[in-house]
Formats: structure tokens, C-alpha cells, sequence
């Protein structure tokens, strides 16, 4: 018999069972201890992210708000703009949240900055149980728009292809519609525009082209050669004279008449450089008379879009003060550095760089063999070179040619005298505005010996070109070399290639600026790049 009140000891039988049991109800606890704890870390969790949710949201809402009420465009009063827009998300703001700031008077404003201050508390959903009921959000938007001082080349394509499937016409809208908006409120002089029309060459203009040191000279038409280190500058070397390019025709055959007909120089009015102006009806004008045609030189054409945006060009702009540059605009085009001014350059084409034509020296210069007579306009042309094979100019070896028929002593005179009184020798550059390559190289040579290497020799012989790959080489260093001094490049492949929409990708500033388009599409590369231009710019 087991003695009562005898105390268990730990090797009593059953002690360890109920130790056990008496240890269930702490494990209980501290379980549903940290089940609360992870229940309350991960409201506080959820609560977090729906107030930065609701943060991005009024964020968001008020970045729009300010936007639309800085833009200039726009005539509402600028607090009720913002108010509306927040209203409509279903955010409340008061008028002393809202700032508004503005350079000029109405109705030229010149710069508005509005911004707008949003406070407001969110309610918790789980951190109440530790007594937090609202979570506070705070947001600043500000908005900034104003005209500063922006100088703007737009070079324009007006080669053959451009007459095909109406892109001419497309694009004159759109390029009209692009000056009307990057114009707009500019009448305090802080816009400048330069209109660069091309083709195979860009003409600077009898005024513009009379202010740079060049030799070759001659009144037929305007345009310049560049030689391969003049695209790695973007100025113009005012030290070294830039050769005029000749006005002639490279491609018209003799088989359709003597007289040119489309120049390597186009002598259009409507071809010319209109440079550093803001006349919004004088550059609408002209590129409503555009007319297409010639081979297609970007190069160049940005070569003279660059140098219109370059400091050293202060010079010829003063000279033009009076003769359609406005005054204001005697400190342009400013250093690239000076602060709060942009230059952009506007490059837009249809195509590809091709081959471009131009006149070796020695027929540029001096005095022709061929004589024009002046009561007939009939040509002819001194022999003697041909004819002289021993070099003793004996008389009998001294030959005139008219096509069609040879003659002694002098060159053709309508008055039958046999002198040369109205026979009239030319300049080399002058035989070019008279006659076509082809033509020359065929009836002042060809006709004499029937020899086909003495046409080939003078039809290619004074003239050389530069190739396609060359000119996609001298574009990529003019652009390359505008970018490193900040300017903007904008380029516009208007139903290009994809070798061509390359080519002009690399020369835009980054892929962002190149626009790649078909048909009417072309309106909405220009519009958007007026909006950029024009852009805002949140400041915080």
C-alpha cells in the first residue's frame, strides 16, 4: 500500500506527460503574439503603399494641371485651369495653393510659371488599431513656359522627287503651319527663323552670298563649294575664299537643244537663303512657291543651316539690318554658350544624298575659244588647237568652227566684213549660261572629227563630282560636329528608304528626334517638333 501525501519526484511514473500539458497554453499565446505582429506590419505595409499610391496620383494630377495652365497658347485664367483639372480627379485646391507668375502683358506673354501646392490626409486602413487614422501626402507641381531666346534653321528638300506624290505640297503645308506656330507671341524679337531651301545646292542669295569672301565670281546665280574640312566646322571661314559654284547644266542633252535648263545653282528667287528673320507672311510666302527639282545634297544644306546658327556669321546679319533682319536681332546668332538660348536646326528630306556636280577651275576662270555673235547668237569656236598638230601656226592651219561648217582668220561676224566687230569672245563662265555640257562637247567638238573619246573628254572633262557616299560621310561630320556644340538637330525622312531614314537617325540629335513618316503623317512631324521647341519644362 502506497503511503498518502508521498510528493512526486521527476522519475515519477506520468510526471513528464504532465509537464507537457502544462506547457501548451505559453506556446498558444506567443504564436498568435506573432501572428499580430505580422498583421500589424503588414498594415502598416499596405497603408504605405495606398498613400503613395494616392501621392502619385495628385502627383500626376497636379504635373497636368500646371502644364495646361502655363502653356501660352491657352487664355484662361491659369488658377482656373488648375482648379478645374483637379476637380475633375476629385482633388480640391484653393486658390492661395495655387502661384502664378508671368513675363510680358497681355496679349503678348512671353513666360508663365504657375505651380501648385497639394496637402492633404489619407486614411489608414490598418494602422488605426495603433491609434494612426490618416497618413498625410504632400505634393509640389511647377510648370515653366517661356520664349527664350531661339534661333531656328529650317532646311527644306526641294529636289525632283519631292514633285512626285504630292510631297512638295504636303510639306509646304506643314512646314507653313510649323512657322505660324514656332512664331507665334514672338513679335518681341526672341525667335529667329532662317530658310534653307535645297536641291544639288543651296543659294545664299546675291546679298548674303556679296558678304562672304569668295572668287570664281559671276551674277548668274548664288551658291558655293565647300571643300571636305569645311563640314568638320560649323563656321564659315571668312579668311579663305570659298569658290563660287558655276552656273551650269550638267545633265540636259545636246539631242534637246543648246540652251541649259536645270542648273547645278538654282537662280530662283524662291531658292535663296532667307536668313535671321521672323517675318511669319515673308517665309509662308516662299515656301508656297517652291518648286521641286535637281539632285538631293543634305550635306550641304546643313553645312549652311550650322553656319547660319554660328556666332561668326554677326557680321553679314548686321550688314542685312534693313534688307529683311530685324534690328533686334543685331547680337545674334548668340555665343553656344550663352544661357537661356537654343538653337535648333530642322533638317527635312525626301531622299538620299546624290551625286553633286561641279566645274574644274580652269573652266571657271579666263577667257573661252568660243565667240558669240551678237546680231545672230550664233557660236563659233577658235580651231587652231585642233588644227595646229605640228605647232608652227601656219596660216592655213588657222581655223575657225561654227557647227556645220569651217572657215580662216576670224571667228563668225553676221556683217560679212570678215572682222570680228560683232563677234564677241566669251568667258568661260559665260559659255556655261549659254550652252548645256552636252551640247558644247558635241557640236563645238564632236562634229569636227567625228571622234567619240573627243566628246567623252569634253563633256566630263571640265566638270567632277562628289559621290553619294562621300556627301552621307560629310553629313554625318556636320552633324556630329552641331551636336557637340548643343545645337538641337530635328530630321525628317518624309518616305524615305531605310538606308536613308538611317542616315538621318544619325544626324538627329538622338533617335528621338528623327521622324520617319508617310503622307500626311508629315503634319505631325512638324507640329510635334513646334510643341518641343516651344516646350515646357517641369522645373520641380
Amino acid at each position: 500500500m502506497t503511503p498518502l501525501n508521498v510528493l512526486e519526484t521527476e522519475n515519477s511514473p506520468g510526471y513528464s506527460q504532465r509537464f507537457t500539458r502544462a506547457e501548451e497554453g505559453s506556446m498558444t499565446i506567443f504564436s498568435l503574439f506573432l501572428f499580430f505582429c505580422m498583421i500589424l506590419f503588414g498594415g502598416i505595409a499596405v497603408d504605405v503603399m495606398i498613400n503613395e499610391n494616392e501621392r502619385t496620383h495628385i502627383q500626376n494630377s497636379s504635373d497636368r494641371a500646371v502644364l495646361a495652365a502655363a502653356n501660352l497658347d491657352q487664355t484662361v485664367d491659369p488658377k482656373v485651369v488648375v482648379k478645374d483639372y483637379m476637380a475633375k480627379v476629385g482633388i480640391d485646391v484653393e486658390d492661395e495653393d495655387i502661384n502664378v507668375t508671368e513675363l510680358g502683358s497681355f496679349p503678348v506673354i512671353t513666360g508663365r510659371q504657375v505651380s501648385v501646392t497639394v496637402q492633404r490626409d489619407v486614411p489608414t486602413v490598418l494602422m488605426h488599431m495603433m491609434g494612426i487614422d490618416t497618413l498625410p501626402v504632400g505634393t509640389i507641381s511647377e510648370a515653366t513656359e517661356a520664349i527664350n531666346d531661339i534661333e531656328v534653321s529650317l532646311v527644306l528638300d526641294v529636289s525632283g522627287s519631292m514633285g512626285s506624290n504630292q510631297k512638295l505640297q504636303r510639306m509646304q503645308t506643314a512646314a507653313k503651319d510649323f512657322v505660324d506656330e514656332i512664331l507665334a507671341g514672338a513679335v518681341d524679337g526672341r525667335v529667329s527663323v532662317s530658310l534653307v531651301p535645297y536641291s544639288t545646292q543651296v543659294s545664299a542669295g546675291p546679298t548674303l552670298l556679296g558678304l562672304m569672301n569668295t572668287e570664281h565670281n559671276h551674277n548668274y546665280s548664288h551658291c558655293v563649294n565647300f571643300p571636305a574640312d569645311d563640314f568638320d566646322e560649323l563656321a564659315i571661314d571668312h579668311t579663305t575664299p570659298l569658290s563660287q559654284t558655276a552656273h551650269f547644266d550638267p545633265w540636259r542633252n545636246y539631242r534637246y537643244g543648246r540652251s541649259p535648263r536645270t542648273f547645278v545653282c538654282r537662280n530662283d528667287a524662291y531658292f535663296d537663303i532667307q536668313p535671321w528673320t521672323n517675318d511669319t507672311e515673308s517665309l509662308k510666302d516662299q515656301i508656297d512657291d517652291f518648286e521641286a527639282g535637281g539632285n538631293t545634297s543634305i550635306d550641304i544644306a546643313v553645312k549652311w543651316g550650322a553656319a547660319l546658327l554660328d556666332p561668326s556669321m554677326n557680321g553679314q546679319l548686321n550688314s542685312m539690318i534693313g534688307s529683311g533682319v530685324p534690328a533686334g536681332f543685331s547680337q545674334r546668332p548668340f555665343a553656344y554658350d550663352r544661357a537661356d538660348t537654343l538653337k535648333f536646326i530642322v533638317v527635312m528630306t525626301d531622299g538620299i544624298n546624290t551625286t553633286q556636280y561641279y566645274l574644274e577651275d580652269a573652266y571657271k576662270e579666263g577667257q573661252s575659244p568660243i565667240y558669240r555673235d551678237t546680231a545672230t547668237g550664233r557660236f563659233s569656236s577658235d580651231d587652231t588647237e585642233y588644227r595646229d598638230r605640228d605647232g608652227d601656226n601656219d596660216w592655213w592651219e588657222e581655223y575657225w568652227y561654227q557647227p556645220g561648217r569651217y572657215w580662216i582668220d576670224n571667228p563668225y561676224d553676221s556683217d560679212g566684213s570678215g572682222s570680228s566687230s560683232q563677234a564677241v569672245r566669251l568667258d568661260w563662265l559665260d559659255v556655261w549660261a549659254w550652252m548645256n555640257m552636252s551640247w558644247r562637247a558635241y557640236n563645238m567638238h564632236y562634229t569636227q572629227y567625228w571622234d567619240a573619246d573627243d566628246y567623252w573628254d569634253n563633256l566630263y572633262g571640265p566638270r567632277n563630282t562628289v559621290s553619294a557616299s562621300v556627301k552621307d560621310a560629310r553629313l554625318d561630320e556636320i552633324c556630329t560636329t552641331a551636336k557637340d556644340e548643343n545645337v538641337i538637330i530635328f530630321a525628317i525622312g518624309f518616305e524615305v528608304t531605310d538606308y536613308s531614314a538611317g542616315v538621318m537617325r544619325d544626324c538627329a540629335s538622338t533617335p528621338n528626334h528623327f521622324y520617319r513618316v508617310e503622307g500626311l503623317d508629315i503634319d505631325y512631324a512638324f507640329a510635334s517638333i513646334a510643341n518641343q521647341i516651344n516646350q515646357l519644362k517641369l522645373t520641380q
